[in-house]
């Protein structure tokens, strides 16, 4: 990326993205290989007025040493303070901003089943932020940087400077800040995502049918009272952006009501392991059979976290002719691949996903089939084929999607 694209990104994710007011706190998590970007996220931050910004970096192949070497005990059992940096700025209800740049394939060798049970341990001991920032009590948002590993597995024919900047430019575009006016760029944007919102709010769905040749046939019914967001989202009433890029409208489905078969459209990349043919049965709500036709014990071991992750807490709806599906570029980082296909979520539902919902307790959401877990992981399910109708409350079906994208109705 040039200095003027880097410049760029840094505002989005910091005007846009978080979208710091004056007085507050920033956490950014970000890479080693994303000095660059970082250091221009933190002069942006203070220049709209931070009080205090605070940087941790991450390094693909200290986190493969460290599975390489610690025990599953020691992955499980961490000191207190490893959580407590994140879980302060939950307290003081700062920001944080999530910086991907890594490896696909970075964990490749390591113990999946220690992978696994890090991942569910570092949950637990960030509940308090997971759990604000998931009911939207505090502003987060995630962007990406081109890595070297990364670019050559998505482009492995052309040179590692060739692929680099490749990866760069994809970024860019899809980022929305390849252009003078970043800001106004995304104005607009959320103003298209919202408008599909409010039509799918308006339509009073109580279930609707997946079905396209690959094998998905799906029935997911809605909670009472849903709501369908996407783009920008309100927390105390400051818009912030959480995912940089976007093309999703999204809701949580009733957990209770779900059957039927999904096939996944595209491979999924989690925790540095790439799992391809995604199958999925679920009945009443729950994963009653799973496959995958590689690493499956990833798979396994997401479904098998707790009694939540035998269920979806998203359905996701984005067009097969979205920007970053028409780059027909698998990038295996789910904050692109997510917004190029339609997908579900295994796990945690957004309790912001019904209506009073981020003022409700477990129990109460639990009771309205908003789906409790330890992860949230998104699969893509989108095709050029795929259609969705909808039954209303009232007795009308609707053609949501036609030909894997919106119909007139709903665009």
């Amino acid at each position: 990326m040039n200095k003027k694209t880097v410049k760029n990104l840094a505002k989005a994710v910091v005007n846009v993205g978080i979208n710091v007011q004056p007085n507050e706190e920033v956490y950014v998590l970000s890479s080693v290989n994303a000095l660059d970007i970082t250091r221009e996220i933190v002069e942006a931050c203070y220049k709209r007025g931070a009080k205090r910004v605070i940087v941790k970096y991450r390094d693909d192949k200290l986190d493969a040493l460290d599975y390489e070497y610690q025990t599953a005990e020691t992955l499980t059992d961490k000191p207190k303070f490893v959580y407590d940096e994140r879980n302060y700025f939950a307290d003081v209800d700062g920001c944080v901003i999530n910086i991907l740049c890594s490896d696909p394939n970075g964990l490749k060798d390591a113990d999946a089943a220690k992978i696994t049970a890090s991942k569910r341990a570092d949950k637990n001991g960030l509940m308090p932020y997971y759990d604000k920032a998931m009911a939207h009590k505090i502003k987060w948002s995630i962007i990406a940087y081109p890595h070297p590993e990364w670019a050559k597995i998505m482009f492995p024919d052309l040179s590692e400077k060739e692929a680099y900047k490749k990866l760069g430019k994809y970024i860019a575009k899809t980022s929305r800040v390849d252009n003078d006016d970043p800001e106004a760029a995304w104005k607009k944007h959320n103003a298209e995502l919202f408008t599909r919102s409010e039509k799918l709010n308006a339509a009073n769905i109580k279930r609707m049918h997946y079905k396209n040749k690959l094998g998905t046939d799906l029935y997911v019914g809605l909670p009472e009272n849903y709501i369908f967001a996407g783009g920008g989202e309100d927390c105390n009433g400051v818009l912030f952006n959480p995912n940089i890029p976007t093309e999703e409208v999204f809701s949580a489905p009733d957990c209770n009501n779900i059957d039927g078969v999904i096939k996944a459209s595209m491979p999924l990349c989690y925790n540095g392991k790439i799992v391809n043919d995604i199958v999925l049965k679920l009945e009443h709500g729950r994963i009653v059979e799973y496959s995958a036709s590689s690493n499956e014990d990833v798979l396994k071991g997401i479904i098998e976290t707790d009694e939540g992750s035998r269920s979806l807490g998203e359905i996701a709806l984005v067009p097969y002719d979205s920007p970053i599906s028409k780059l027909r570029t698998l990038f295996y980082e789910t904050l692109f691949d997510e917004n190029a296909s339609c997908h579900f979520a295994i796990g945690q539902a957004y309790p912001t996903c019904i209506r009073g919902g981020g003022d409700m307790s477990k129990d109460e959401l639990k009771k309205r089939g908003i789906n409790d877990s330890g992860v949230h992981v998104d699969f893509m399910v989108g095709t050029k084929d795929l259609e969705i109708t909808a039954e209303t409350h009232d007795g009308k079906t609707l053609v949501v999607f036609k030909d894997g994208n919106f119909t007139k109705d709903f665009e």
